[in-house]
């Protein structure tokens, strides 16, 4: 059976992997329960300071890498493409902001810009001095763009084996028109499930009770992994291209197209 992975990518200190890992059952989009007990494990992050060293967040894509091979083997399927929240690459030195971000802006999503990889030297550069004149790891300078280190080494790896597709759950959330209340507010985790159900098919009663289990982490962890297994999942006429195909580019359903899995 074939199936399709949504990483919700995390690179915190100890904080594992969020990844949802889905079938098409009688079309339908069912999780199969990823973080309960006796299935592997995904691996942790190592925070914003290992971030910075090559051979850590190559380490770490690796580690996904044989995790979602264990995964597949655990549940007996085939894992066809992989979905990742996190840019794919730096941005392009010729533009002032990613294709992607720019097709973001235009609907009216915000985003956190990615920088050029020259400008990730000079972030390197100020975190390395913020640390050396006694600066807290909790205080970084860039703090929100580092873990996009550990996306660009995931991304990467993964290709290698996988299709893999780059992803923005928040974009997808707008386009289904389930974005005004944020899912770190009471009732926006269950709104945009709601509204992705009605595409998916799952769950029935759309309660976040439904994702525990679906992926490590709380429930806009759960939510957000699904949520990228769900553009995954989708047949390349049911997505649409935010941006420059095919390396600047975020992926959302098409909700013009009929849903449904690949024939």
């Amino acid at each position: 059976m074939d199936a399709f992975v949504g990483i919700d990518l995390a690179f915190a200190k100890r904080k594992r992997l969020p990844v949802a890992l889905c079938v098409w059952e009688s079309g339908v989009l069912r999780p199969r329960h990823a973080a309960l007990a006796g299935t592997p494990e995904p691996p942790r992050g190592a925070g914003n300071v290992a971030a910075l060293d090559p051979e850590r967040v190559a380490g770490f894509a690796e580690d996904v890498a044989t995790y979602l091979r264990r995964l597949g083997e655990h549940f007996a399927v085939t894992i066809r493409r992989v979905a990742i929240d996190a840019p794919s690459a730096p941005r392009d030195e010729r533009l002032a902001r990613r294709r992607a971000e720019t097709a973001l802006d235009a609907k009216g999503i915000s985003c956190i810009p990615t920088p050029t990889a020259a400008q990730f030297g000079a972030i390197r550069d100020k975190v390395v001095r913020h640390l050396r004149s006694g600066g807290d790891e909790s205080h970084l300078p860039h703090a929100n763009q580092l873990w996009m280190l550990a996306g660009f080494a995931m991304f990467e790896r993964l290709r290698r084996e996988w299709e893999c597709l780059e992803v923005f759950p928040q974009a997808s959330s707008a386009v289904l028109g389930a974005n005004l209340i944020h899912k770190s507010k009471p009732g926006g985790v269950a709104a945009q499930l709601q509204a992705a159900a009605r595409r998916t098919g799952w769950p029935r009663a759309s309660a976040e009770e439904a994702l525990i289990g679906v992926a490590f982490g709380s429930a806009h962890d759960c939510l957000d992994a699904y949520l990228s297994a769900w553009v995954a999942a989708l047949p390349p006429e049911q997505r649409e291209p935010l941006g420059a195909p095919p390396n600047d580019v975020i992926w959302v359903p098409a909700l013009g197209a009929e849903p449904g899995a690949e024939n």
